[in-house]
């Protein structure tokens, strides 16, 4: 192995084809890291590995199709990041899902499908890794959550989706408490209204609602400003911060 490569971090980010996931590839690379992800949508993973062809060529950028719900696909993907680098530093359990609206209007089927996406594969991922994270000399483990998981606002309309981040926020305190001996820190984000792809053609009811809740200028919140929360929770200025979630909300929980 050489220094280089014992100096950069291995990262691994689920659902980092898009959106919030596509910035945090991209704020990885740029810090000259080693970063994996994976998507079941073979055109977004092919768009992502058109973004960063050189990323790709020099294995800087590794790129698998599977699923973050099957246990299997994160049993190959540990071995293969075990078998290339030894280690993995920084994981972001950054996947998720909104399937549904409403409160008993939504199906059990949306239910079940969101909280395997947004809490139980974040909890899969990290005890499939947990072995490895304890390789790392700095191990981080990030979990992107939203505002929604803090109050039952009236414009966060999925209530499987709330209940699925508020979930995740425990269990980052959790998962911080178990895994502190270890060395291992757990912390969250939780980002307000993001400009991304998730919204689809809504674009109006996104602003309406930045408009409304985002006390701060009525500011929308990129992908990048929640990469760079990432990123300073990953860093060593962070070296004691664990079992915390970080707002990026521009106010959307103040009131």
């Amino acid at each position: 192995m050489s220094a280089e490569s014992e100096t950069r971090r291995v990262v691994c980010i689920s659902g980092g084809t898009s959106g919030i996931g596509a910035a945090l590839v991209q704020a990885f690379l740029a810090e000259g890291d080693r970063v994996y992800s994976f998507s079941r949508d073979a055109e977004k993973l092919r768009r992502l590995e058109g973004r960063w062809p050189e990323a790709v060529a020099q294995g800087s950028l590794v790129l698998l199709r599977g699923d973050v719900t099957d246990a299997v696909f994160l049993a190959r993907l540990s071995e293969r990041i075990a078998s290339d680098a030894g280690r993995l530093d920084v994981l972001v359990n950054n996947a998720g899902v909104i399937l549904g609206a409403g409160t008993l209007e939504e199906g059990l089927e949306q239910w079940r499908a969101t909280l395997e996406v947004n809490l139980v594969a974040p909890f899969a991922l990290t005890q499939v890794f947990a072995d490895l994270l304890g390789l790392s000399e700095a191990p981080v483990v990030l979990n992107i959550s939203s505002a929604c998981a803090q109050h039952p606002f009236a414009t966060c309309t999925s209530t499987s989706y709330s209940v699925s981040k508020a979930g995740l926020d425990m269990l980052t305190r959790r998962l911080a408490l178990a895994l502190g001996p270890k060395g291992i820190r757990v912390n969250g984000v939780a980002p307000g209204v993001v400009d991304s792809e998730m919204w689809g053609g809504a674009t109006d009811l996104m602003r309406e609602i930045t408009a409304k809740r985002h006390v701060l200028s009525q500011a929308v919140v990129k992908p990048a400003d929640v990469a760079e929360a990432v990123l300073f929770l990953a860093s060593s200025r962070a070296r004691l911060v664990t079992g915390t979630t970080l707002s990026v909300d521009a106010g959307y929980t103040l009131g």
